[in-house]
C-alpha cells in the first residue's frame, strides 16, 4: 500500500488538504492529457511546492495508486453498509466487481500508471490494493482463518492477482466477452465466502 503516516500527523487537517490537492490534480491531470505529468508539474497543478509532494509519495505512479484506492475504499464501504443492511450477498459483490470497473475504465491512463508502480507486497500497484480490499472484506465479513482453513494469505493473493488480470484485460479492450459478462464471470470464478451471507459481521 501507500506509504503510511504517522495517526498525529494525518490527522493534520493542512496534510489532508495537501494529499488531496495532489490526488484531485492527478486525476484531472490524467483524464485531460492521458500522460504521466513530472512531480514538479504535478506539484505546480496542485498548489504545493515539490518538496510538499514528497511528504507524501514517492513518485506520481505511487500517487495515481492512493487516487485509485479512494475509489475502492469507498465501493468496499457501500458493499459492506448494503450487506448489513440485508441484501444479496452475491448481488452486492457482482455490483462491487461492476463499479470497480467501471471506475477503471474511466481513469484508464491512472489505472494504467498505477499498474507499473510495485509495492512492498510484491504485487504491482492495482494488485496490492487489490489484495488490501480482499484482507478488509474478510475482516469485515468476520470470515476468520477457521472458517476458510490455513491458507488464506495464498487465496487471497491468487484472488487478487486474478481480478487484476481481468480488470487488466477489460480496461485493454482484451477480452472477447460481453462487456457485460465480465463481472458475472468474475465473480463466478471468486472464492465461495465473497458470495456467501456471513453468520455475522463486525462493526
Amino acid at each position: 500500500m501507500v506509504k503510511a503516516q504517522s495517526p498525529r500527523v494525518e490527522s493534520d487537517p493542512r496534510f489532508t488538504r495537501s494529499r488531496r490537492a495532489i490526488a484531485d490534480a492527478l486525476a484531472e491531470y490524467m483524464q485531460e492529457t492521458e500522460t504521466c505529468p513530472s512531480v514538479s508539474a504535478l506539484s505546480e497543478a496542485a498548489g504545493i511546492h515539490r518538496a510538499t509532494f514528497y511528504n507524501h509519495f514517492d513518485s506520481v505512479e505511487e500517487a495515481a495508486v492512493f487516487v485509485i484506492a479512494d475509489d475502492f475504499r469507498a465501493f468496499h464501504d457501500e458493499n459492506i453498509n448494503e450487506r448489513r443492511l440485508g441484501a444479496d450477498p452475491a448481488t452486492v459483490a457482482l455490483a462491487t466487481l461492476n463499479a470497480m470497473l467501471a471506475s477503471l475504465r474511466q481513469r484508464k491512463g491512472l489505472f494504467f500508471l498505477a499498474s507499473t508502480w510495485r509495492s512492498s507486497s510484491g504485487l504491482m500497484g492495482i494488485g496490492d490494493l487489490l489484495l488490501d480490499r480482499l484482507r478488509a472484506l474478510r475482516r469485515d465479513l468476520g470470515v476468520d482463518d477457521e472458517e476458510s482453513g490455513v491458507n488464506n494469505a495464498v487465496e487471497d493473493v491468487f484472488a487478487a492477482s486474478g481480478v487484476l488480470g481481468v480488470f487488466s484485460a477489460a480496461v485493454g479492450g482484451n477480452t472477447d466477452c460481453d462487456p457485460d459478462d465480465i463481472g458475472v464471470r468474475l465473480l463466478a470464478l471468486l472464492p465461495e465466502w465473497m458470495r456467501l451471507p456471513a453468520t455475522e459481521t463486525t462493526d
